[in-house]
């Protein structure tokens, strides 16, 4: 099972090369690139039901560069963790695409809809905290 260690020596990635801060940094990005998109449509002019009017707007470029951006982090941390973990991980998407759309786009949560976000977070540290402690110890 890979372990988060510099394949070219047995010292631990550190810093920015940390495969949890790409994690971290991945599921960032990802929740940031659905809001850009979000603007990016909301921009949009036009009636063409395949969105392409949404190209004109620098929002939708912005969510298109922070997705291909997560996208690289996420494969960088894939190289020195489980995906098990990994994936457990990114769930917190889950819960924080819908917090940053209400609190900076100004959208509205119900009650179910906050309870299934509590129920993500719970989940993702119930299934991921453990496993993150059982891979350290390799």
């Amino acid at each position: 099972m890979p372990s988060h260690r510099n394949p070219k020596s047995s010292k631990p990635l550190a810093g920015f090369f940390d495969p949890y801060v790409q994690i971290t940094l991945s599921i960032l990005l990802s929740a940031a690139a659905q809001l850009f998109l979000k603007r990016g449509a909301d921009a949009a002019v036009g009636s063409s039901w395949l969105g392409i009017e949404g190209l004109r707007s620098g929002w939708t470029w912005f969510g298109i560069t922070a997705m291909v951006a997560s996208l690289f982090s996420w494969l960088r941390a894939l190289r020195f963790i489980p995906l098990n973990i990994a994936f457990n991980l990114s769930g917190a998407i889950h819960a924080l695409v819908p917090l940053s759309s209400w609190l900076l786009l100004g959208e509205q949560i119900g009650g179910r809809r906050w309870l299934g976000i509590s129920l993500v977070i719970a989940g993702v540290l119930l299934v991921a905290r453990p496993l993150v402690r059982a891979e350290e110890k390799l």
